[in-house]
């Protein structure tokens, strides 16, 4: 069951990363960040109207969601970056190895079992997943597109592992997706507030967040409760969704270094899995 759900979290997080690139170059992306992320809490209030019992000013449990909501806002900068300036694909292979930079914080965190030779295969699946894509964003030299790459990668690993602790602790699940999502939105929306957003750049918008949102919650259900490993080896193929609806939009074929990393970075997450 919850593969299922993982793969769903996967295509519809794949298909909103996908709609967000035409968003990205007719709005400045600073001041999408905050409306997109409120939008996001909007999509999923119903089941926050079920789910009420909400621990949030419990010590631990705060800090946990201050932690999220400050990796989300450097993941959303770094991701809305490369988008700006590349394509969505390009964008998503550090959504890729978000799973593999969990794999490392999971035993630090969450006292998850790992062996070194998984460790070696993060390593080397990192390695092998940037070096296609090293000169992919234009205007951005090697160091930077893999600083940029690796920021959001981290930023956004950490979130996942952040959402199975959450979990551990009896966070449900409304509350781990709307408080960090209303935390990070209105840090965007002080620091850059969305003036001059018409009512055409708020319908794109909302197209973008609804997905994401299902996407979102789909993947912290799964997250929460399925074996963290295997849910984030499955989220991994985010990215080849992407490539899916670049494909079918521009009728073309993507460029081979984004194939490839896109390729590489999910063999590997998944290949982790059977690791001993």
């Amino acid at each position: 069951m919850f593969e299922s759900v993982a793969i769903f979290a996967a295509f519809t997080m794949g298909l909103g990363t996908f709609l967000t690139k035409g968003v990205t170059t007719q709005i400045s992306f600073l001041k999408t960040l905050g409306p997109l992320f409120l939008l996001n809490c909007f999509f999923t209030l119903p089941i926050a109207l079920v789910q009420r019992n909400w621990i949030l000013f419990e010590p631990k449990v705060l800090a946990l969601h201050v932690s999220a909501a400050i990796a989300s806002v450097i993941a959303g900068y770094f991701i809305f970056v490369i988008i700006a300036r590349s394509s969505a694909s390009i964008s998503s292979i550090s959504n890729t190895l978000a799973p593999a930079v969990a794999l490392i914080l999971a035993p630090i965190l969450l006292g998850t079992k790992v062996t070194m030779f998984q460790v070696a295969a993060v390593i080397a699946l990192i390695a092998a997943s940037l070096y296609p894509i090293r000169s992919s964003i234009p205007g951005l030299r090697f160091r930077v597109t893999i600083f940029f790459t690796l920021s959001a990668a981290v930023a956004a690993g950490f979130v996942s592992v952040n959402v199975a602790m959450l979990g551990a602790e009896g966070v449900n699940l409304s509350e781990t997706f709307i408080v960090r999502q209303i935390l990070a939105g209105l840090f965007y929306i002080a620091i850059f507030p969305p003036r001059g957003l018409t009512k055409s750049d708020l319908l794109k918008l909302m197209q973008r967040a609804s997905l994401i949102s299902v996407g979102s919650v789909a993947s912290v259900y799964a997250l929460q409760g399925g074996e963290i490993i295997l849910m984030i080896s499955i989220l991994a193929t985010v990215s080849l969704w992407v490539l899916l609806f670049e494909s079918i939009s521009t009728r073309s074929i993507p460029d081979r270094a984004t194939i490839i990393a896109a390729m590489i970075a999910v063999a590997g997450i998944v290949s982790l899995r059977f690791v001993s």
